[in-house]
């Protein structure tokens, strides 16, 4: 007659319907972790709250913008000077066309102004060959801006104005960016000559390419002053026209 009383195992046991909230939460949570792990995003349209342009920086590669003078040489300044230009025009489009005894498209028209200089940063004087076809790169030049609206383009050519290569004449390609609406702004470079030395830069051609277009015409001696001879022509470009609206995107992860 004697037993053994022991405590009841009722009270732990877990009824079927606990278990079933439990684990349909817990595929819930792993449901929702997955989906903030996608990186859900909702896109809205905006209006960009800036105007800008489409400049093409049209930079010298020839030999003799390689040479020597006071501050380095012409090339490495023109370079301090296409990153001074991108950091003064931040909402315009630029493009940059580079050129030697012929022209090669580095950079389409974007404004994702970091990858412009990283491809800026990598040039070399003669890369493209030492001689100058500033014709053949005013016609590349002039094909970046082919769907830019009338009035709203623009091209910057840094260069020491020797042409001796392509087969396109300089002065006939300003006239064909003038019918264009294109104004062709010229910045010579290049140290002066010494007494009784030939002339090194040809600001007779970069003046008349400038005339002809309408753009506009700056000496630059040495690298400051062809730093300020690009802040000169980035006042002088007007805005023009507002900027498309742009997709936004915002986060929902969280």
């Amino acid at each position: 007659r004697r037993h053994l009383r022991v405590p009841s195992l009722a009270p732990v046991r877990r009824t079927r319907v606990t278990v079933d909230v439990a684990t349909t939460l817990a595929l819930a949570a792993l449901a929702v972790a997955w989906l903030g792990a996608a990186g859900p995003r909702r896109a809205s349209l905006r209006a960009a709250p800036s105007v800008g342009r489409d400049l093409v920086v049209l930079l010298d590669l020839s030999a003799s913008m390689g040479a020597p003078g006071r501050g380095g040489n012409s090339f490495a300044a023109a370079r301090r000077a296409v990153e001074r230009l991108a950091d003064l025009r931040r909402d315009d489009r630029l493009a940059l066309v580079a050129f030697g005894g012929k022209a090669a498209v580095l950079s389409p028209l974007t404004r994702d102004h970091a990858i412009l200089l990283t491809l800026a940063s990598s040039l070399a004087p003669a890369t493209l060959g030492p001689e100058t076809a500033i014709g053949d790169a005013l016609a590349v030049a002039l094909e970046q801006l082919r769907h830019t609206k009338r009035g709203s383009g623009g091209i910057v050519l840094v260069s020491d104005g020797e042409n001796n290569a392509g087969a396109l004449d300089p002065v006939t390609a300003a006239a064909v960016a003038a019918d264009r609406g294109v104004p062709v702004s010229t910045v010579a470079v290049g140290p002066e000559p010494a007494a009784g030395a030939p002339p090194r830069v040809n600001e007779a051609l970069l003046r008349e390419i400038a005339r002809r277009s309408g753009g506009e015409f700056v000496r630059a001696r040495d690298g400051e002053a062809l730093e300020a001879a690009f802040e000169h022509l980035a006042a002088l470009e007007p805005s023009a026209g507002p900027t498309p609206a742009q997709r936004v995107w915002s986060d929902h992860s969280a």
